[in-house]
């Protein structure tokens, strides 16, 4: 009983904070107040019973909910009329009557009826009413019809169960309180679990997860907050998140509302399309529209010198000459406005510059490039400082040659003759250049038919014309011409080399474009070693068309298909191959020597899903290579290369015969070996690598069979097309003879000398001997005068 009061008590301080006294002075004022309430109460259906359920009060907002007037009910109706006849069957009132009792309150949704029989869904709160003993003597019952926000509610849900992009709804705990199926799909979890778990339990780093949504509670939103999120069979999918807090009526923070968006595919799409730049065998530069660098890769470290964290955020006029730099940003500009892919700086010639400061001859090509961040440009540059040494050789071939060459524009306009031709046609180079082909034939219009073949199908041969000459005179000639393109395979127009037929009876086909630009064989492998795509110059060095090469083994288009073998799979293991060498082998039989550059390309996750490769021809370069061996091999001097460590890393047959040695024994071992004064020349070739080169610098080669060969060495650095050292050459001048020629004459010096000694020593004695000589006949001289003299006086 004492507990009871208490508690009454207490429930009376309770209820005395939710007004001041001074409202319900008298019980009048009370009655007044609570009328006031309950009329004003408009929205929610306040109604009080006894405990059987007979309605003793009815509101406005009970009138206006159930349709029935008070007088109707108070005192007259049970509030079971008020439920669905279902419900009332069931006995769901005095269960939720017997509940409120036990717990003092009882609150849910219930369906209700109203007086013309329409149901609806209503929100309900029951609370027993009691007497001043504190004993039950009915309830008071408030209710709201609901049905409007469960239609929103069931409509926003079907727009969030319609989306493809992961929803999730957090409490202000980190909390999952409500999920759609694409949640449920990319956690691979069902929703009873994913609701009240912890929402950073379902990705790869769950602290970055929670740190994202405490930083919408502070901050209010989120936006391309990457996560990914890990599948309950362990897949991974990358997304980015966007989340905002939603809030109550009153403002108050309720949780954060959080949709993820799927980036697995385009992560794929970067990281292959990086592996695509990263194996390309040029330098390429991607730049922004503010001029700094976003994008390097490998080749553009190698081409100009700099590391790849001194290159990214700077100014692309970095890798410009000084004296170009000024005018570059306007060019740059230029191209921003109008971005098309065109070659840069038509015409003229472009030129790059190293770290080092050292400036080299380029070729650009530029791409506009779509982006996220906005319009950027791709430039990729080609060194072609060997490319313009060749132009230059190939000017001087031409002007050498004694066959008349032309070259045609795509209108038919000549661009080019060499001497042969003006010589030929008896018209100076400045009246030929831009005049029409055709014009110097007998045949206007089997000329014309001519170089018009050419075009259509690339090339002609033998192709039969007569050349008139300004004084009348007529040349026969045959024609070998072909197309000549640039770097994209763009045709340029047509290289025509006539042989005279009138004086040479013997006719050959004269070579095809001295200069003939093709794009690189590029192509995809498997990590079973199947070819997954290839491009056009590919098909042109195979001979086979696409879809013949596509998932056909990678090696079987090589004459060493266990070394391309290897070579793709040292690229699976390491992860790239660079300067690898092969040899593809047409259709036809034709082989083309190749350096591969590869590297691997991987998808968002870091999978490697395939190699993507580059094929460089080197072929011309391998030929070069064969006439510098030759020459290296007809020298009678003994001629070595070596590497920085002091190796032997090459060797001519005199070098072999000066030593003794086979070529097997002598590359790799230390260069100081075979010498009589091995720290002497190992001194004379660190000379040269921190000077650049020693002359005349004298050491004494031992034969394995002891004998001894005098050398005088001329020694110099060579360098790689980016300045790097390499290694030292150097080349012996057998100075053995002269040695011999040297040792003799000192030979003879020296007896010459002991000859003299010997001559002067004998003319010391002859002349001591005539002096004693002469003293005697002094002394006989005096004895006879002395003689005389006693003789005379006697």
């Amino acid at each position: 009983m004492n507990r009871k009061v208490i508690e009454k008590g207490n429930d009376i301080h309770e209820k005395a904070r939710l007004f001041d006294s001074s409202i319900v002075g008298t019980a009048q004022e009370a009655v007044d107040f609570i009328a006031n309430i309950l009329e004003s109460s408009t929205e929610y259906s306040v109604i009080a019973k006894d405990l059987t359920g007979k309605i003793l009060l009815w509101n406005e907002g009970a009138r206006r909910l159930y349709g029935y007037e008070p007088d109707e009910v108070v005192g007259k109706a049970n509030s079971s009329i008020l439920h669905a006849p279902q419900d009332v069957k069931t006995g769901v009132p005095e269960q939720i009557m017997r509940a409120a009792l036990d717990r003092g309150k009882w609150e849910g949704t219930l369906t209700r009826q109203r007086k013309n029989g329409d149901q609806f869904t209503a929100r309900v709160v029951i609370t027993p009413r009691h007497d001043a003993s504190g004993g039950p003597i009915g309830f008071l019952l408030i209710s709201k019809d609901i049905s409007d926000e469960i239609r929103l509610t069931q409509y926003a849900r079907s727009l969030i169960e319609a989306s493809v992009d992961p929803l999730v709804t957090i409490s202000p705990e980190g909390k999952i309180t409500d999920v759609n199926e694409a949640t449920v799909k990319v956690t691979g979890a069902p929703r009873e679990k994913l609701i009240g778990a912890d929402f950073a339990n379902y990705f790869t780093e769950p602290e970055k997860a929670r740190e994202g949504y405490q930083r919408v509670f502070s901050q209010g939103f989120v936006t391309d907050y990457p996560l990914t999120i890990r599948h309950a069979d362990g897949r991974l999918t990358d997304v980015l998140y966007n989340a905002s807090v939603y809030k109550d009526a009153r403002g108050s923070v309720l949780g954060v509302f959080a949709a993820a968006r799927d980036i697995t595919g385009r992560k794929k799409a970067e990281e292959r399309f990086r592996a695509v730049i990263e194996a390309a065998p040029d330098a390429m530069v991607i730049v922004n529209k503010d001029g700094r660098i976003v994008l390097v890769n490998a080749q553009t470290q190698k081409l100009f010198g700099y590391g790849r964290q001194e290159l990214l955020g700077q100014p692309v006029e970095m890798l410009v000459p000084q004296r170009f730099r000024g005018a570059h940003p306007g060019h740059r500009t230029g191209f921003f406005a109008k971005p098309t892919a065109r070659g840069m700086g038509a015409g003229l010639d472009l030129y790059g510059q190293r770290k080092d400061g050292s400036e080299f001859q380029i070729e650009i090509s530029l791409s506009p490039l779509e982006t996220e961040e906005g319009m950027q440009v791709s430039s990729t540059i080609r060194d072609i400082t060997l490319q313009k040494q060749a132009s230059q050789y190939a000017r001087s071939l031409i002007e050498a040659s004694v066959d008349p060459l032309v070259t045609i524009s795509p209108e038919g306009k000549i661009t080019d003759v060499n001497e042969a031709t003006v010589k030929v046609t008896g018209a100076p180079r400045e009246k030929l250049i831009g005049a029409d082909f055709a014009n110097y034939f007998t045949e206007p219009e089997k000329a014309r038919e001519g170089y018009q073949q050419v075009f259509s199908e690339g090339f002609v041969t033998d192709y039969p014309l007569t050349i008139r000459h300004t004084d009348g005179r007529l040349t026969d000639v045959l024609y070998n011409a072909s197309v000549y393109k640039d770097a994209r395979g763009n045709v340029l127009g047509v290289f025509a080399a006539a042989r005279d037929i009138t004086a040479q009876k013997q006719a050959s086909q004269y070579a095809r474009s001295l200069i003939e630009a093709s794009v690189d064989p590029l192509v995809t492998i498997s990590p079973e070693g199947k070819i997954t795509d290839v491009n056009e110059a590919t098909m042109k060095v195979t001979g086979a068309a696409r879809e013949k090469l596509i998932g056909v083994d990678f090696a079987n288009y090589f004459t060493e298909p266990e070394k391309a073998r290897e070579g793709y799979q040292r690229v699976f293991s390491q992860g790239f191959v660079t300067d690898y060498p092969l040899t593809i082998r047409h259709t036809n039989g034709r082989l083309t020597d190749v350096l591969y550059n590869a590297s691997v390309y991987k998808d968002g996750r870091g999978n490697v899903l395939g190699v993507f490769a580059a094929a460089r021809d080197i072929t011309a370069q391998k030929q070069a290579s064969q006439y510098a061996r030759s020459l290296i091999e007809a020298s009678v001097d003994p001629l070595v290369t070596i590497s920085p460590e002091g190796k032997i890393t090459d060797v001519n047959e005199a070098t072999m015969k000066v030593t003794g040695a086979a070529r097997e024994k002598l590359i790799g071992v230390d260069f100081a070996n075979y010498f009589t004064e091995p720290e002497k020349a190992r001194e004379g070739y660190q000379q040269a690598f921190a000077k650049g080169f020693v002359t005349d610098y004298p050491l004494t080669i031992r034969h394995i069979d002891g004998r001894l060969s005098h050398v005088l060495y001329n020694a110099s650095v060579y360098k790689d097309v980016n300045g790097k050292v390499l290694g030292v050459f150097a080349a012996a001048r057998d100075v053995t003879p002269l040695k011999k020629a040297e040792v003799e004459l000192a030979d003879q010096r020296t007896r010459e000398l002991e000859r003299l000694a010997e001559l002067e020593r004998f003319q010391k004695l002859t002349v001591g001997r005539e002096l004693k000589m002469i003293e005697l006949k002094k002394e006989v001289d005096d004895l006879k005068r002395r003689l005389t003299e006693r003789a005379v006086s006697a």
